[in-house]
């Protein structure tokens, strides 16, 4: 099997460390404002969203390395971006809990999406398969929910024998078996040790994602007047902190960067005069050169954007994450 011209494969986890607004830039049903979602309804990330922000971070960071995402509108020279980028979907999600403060929770549905992502970087990169199987093993568990081993003591209500969520869904204590898979796949996904995690049936999970989404009503002022100027009042969705996602990011060799890069600069070189832009251009396709001496396209642009912001609202900390390969 082959994903030509790919060479290379990463799964990749997005964590957020603070409220998450990758917005739609239109109105939903419930806010005017609402996060992205797939077809289900769960929220996503955009490959394009990630794939901007990662832009945006490396504008910054190393400007070279913008060129490995594909050309700029002013770009004269087009090209196909040699890093591509994957849908982010929903992997884990927190959510209140009555006794223990919060919980992580997953579903056979999301753990799916993932093992489908595992086994499609696993043509690029072996690693992947073994981790794919043990993921898929605990989505195909029916009749009980596995939870991490320390699940029960922490959120099992003493005389209810129920774990409470989100205050109106309830889980019966032997409904629940904790299992060191879960704390297995608890470390795989970047939860910290003391968290804990259980994968609950699609439909309960859905809901509970709807409740712990966080709606925020803002409004805009007019300062002469000191009343809310004519249409600024909204609301606005944001995905809570410590949601994780995970996408893949697909590469070409540096190989075959190296020759199209030789190519852009011997097009640029040949031109009698050159324009600002496109003298640098030229220094930035030099400079990238370098750093794929000895390392891969997509090695080169995930050193340099562990921390990223995503989404709206970064003036008031929302949209900051971590990414870290799987």
């Amino acid at each position: 099997m082959s994903l030509e011209p790919y060479k290379f494969a990463k799964v990749v986890l997005i964590r957020s460390l603070s409220d998450l607004h990758p917005g739609t830039g239109r109105r939903g049903e419930i806010a005017d404002l609402a996060v992205q979602r797939d077809g289900f309804g769960f929220p996503v990330i955009y490959g394009s969203s990630i794939k901007g922000s990662i832009k945006t971070a490396l504008y910054y960071r190393d400007r070279s390395l913008i060129n490995l995402l594909g050309p700029e509108p002013d770009d004269v020279e087009k090209y196909s971006s040699p890093i591509a980028m994957m849908t982010s979907y929903l992997l884990s999600f927190p959510v209140r809990s009555l006794k223990g403060i919060y919980t992580n929770v997953t579903s056979p549905f999301l753990l799916k999406r993932f093992a489908d992502y595992l086994d499609m970087a696993s043509i690029l990169n072996t690693k992947y398969s073994e981790v794919a199987k043990s993921v898929k093993k605990i989505a195909d568990v029916s009749g009980k929910f596995l939870a991490t081993t320390d699940f029960k003591s922490r959120h099992v209500v003493e005389g209810l024998e129920k774990a409470i969520l989100c205050e109106e869904i309830s889980i019966d204590g032997d409904s629940i078996e904790e299992r060191d898979e879960m704390n297995k796949l608890r470390e795989l996904i970047g939860l910290d040790n003391p968290e804990s995690l259980i994968s609950l049936d699609d439909d309960k999970v859905k809901s509970l994602v709807e409740r712990s989404l966080i709606r925020v009503t803002r409004i805009r002022i007019d300062r002469d007047r000191r009343t809310v100027a004519e249409g600024g009042l909204w609301t606005e969705e944001a995905v809570p902190t410590r949601t994780v996602f995970t996408t893949v990011f697909l590469g070409y060799s540096k190989e075959y960067v190296k020759k199209y890069l030789k190519r852009l600069k011997e097009g640029l070189s040949e031109r009698k005069e050159l324009k600002k832009l496109e003298e640098l251009k030229l220094k930035e396709l030099e400079e990238l050169e370098k750093h794929l001496e000895n390392k891969e396209p997509i090695d080169v642009v995930l050193e340099k954007v562990r921390y990223l912001i995503i989404g709206g609202d970064e003036s008031i900390g929302r949209g900051i994450v971590e990414l870290k390969e799987v």
